[in-house]
């Protein structure tokens, strides 16, 4: 009986070895391979150190996302058309040290300076003026993002799905001017039902350490805007306007007013106007 074990584990350990140097042969001549060489030689060029997220007490800054070139799937891929092929190339994402995953306790004022974005914020605790502002962002052909009361989600549901309906992102301003726990997921179910998405954000202009652990509890973003538009809009954002800014508007003559100057200002400094989720994603951004 113990002759037989020794037997079987003599023709185990020789498959094992056997495997192994079989792997090992297959990686010297992959190895080997000009289309790997070629590979391993340009990976370097495509290479994008991540960027951390900045995080000053309370408030964080978003980071950026690097990349790398994944070489075993980009030799699988150039390997069916048996030549180096630059378009083939397959990339993984490179995740910063700090990020903003799991930072609900923090106030996002801003997102990464090198994506070249700005966010435009209005918020609505009145329905009145959401025609107007929707037609302005439709003959501009740029998104922006609404904090919406939950009464006016509430009542004004049509022209909640009209800004839905073109692509524009919809978060919980609260129900009757404040977050309140008995409100709160009332408000978010109501946005989800129209939108199909789950809410992510909470809104204000002020350190408010209550609105914070609500949304917090909620694994919601807290946003703190770099910029919030009162008076003399376009002078305002001219002033303080800059890379990765959060831009908060109440709804008002004035800001209608000046928002078409506004947004051609932001375009002619460089910046593309995107929504917030865009924005504080940390998904890199490709040179166009």
């Amino acid at each position: 009986m113990l002759k037989k074990y020794t037997s079987y584990l003599g023709v185990l350990v020789l498959a094992c070895f056997s495997f192994y140097y079989t792997d090992k042969a297959v990686d010297i001549v992959k190895r080997n391979d000009p289309i790997m060489k070629s590979i391993l030689a340009n990976s370097e060029n495509y290479y994008v150190d991540p960027v951390s997220a900045l995080i000053t007490g309370d408030e964080i800054i978003v980071g950026m996302n690097g990349k790398k070139v994944n070489v075993d799937k980009s030799y699988q891929n150039m390997k069916q058309i048996d030549e180096y092929n630059e378009s083939m190339l397959v990339f993984d994402e490179v995740i910063p040290d700090i990020s903003l995953t799991d930072s609900f306790d923090k106030y996002i004022v801003g997102g990464n300076i090198n994506k070249n974005q700005v966010a435009l914020v209005f918020k609505v605790d009145d329905a009145y003026y959401i025609d107007t502002v929707n037609n302005i962002l439709l003959d501009k052909n740029v998104l922006a993002t609404f904090f919406m009361d939950g009464n006016v989600v509430e009542n004004h549901m049509d022209q909640v799905l009209e800004l839905v309906s073109n692509g524009y992102e919809i978060e919980n301003l609260g129900y009757d001017g404040s977050y309140t726990l008995d409100r709160f997921g009332w408000t978010n179910n109501m946005i989800s039902s129209l939108t199909n998405e789950d809410t992510k954000f909470c809104y204000t202009d002020y350190k408010n350490s209550s609105v914070l652990d609500l949304c917090s509890n909620h694994k919601m973003y807290t946003i703190k805007p770099t910029v919030s538009v009162n008076n003399y809009p376009f002078s305002t954002v001219k002033k303080e306007l800059e890379s990765g800014s959060i831009i908060s508007f109440n709804l008002n003559e004035t800001t209608l007013k000046e928002l078409p100057s506004i947004i051609s200002y932001i375009k002619q400094k460089g910046f593309d106007l995107v929504t917030l989720n865009e924005l504080v994603s940390e998904n890199l951004v490709e040179e166009k």
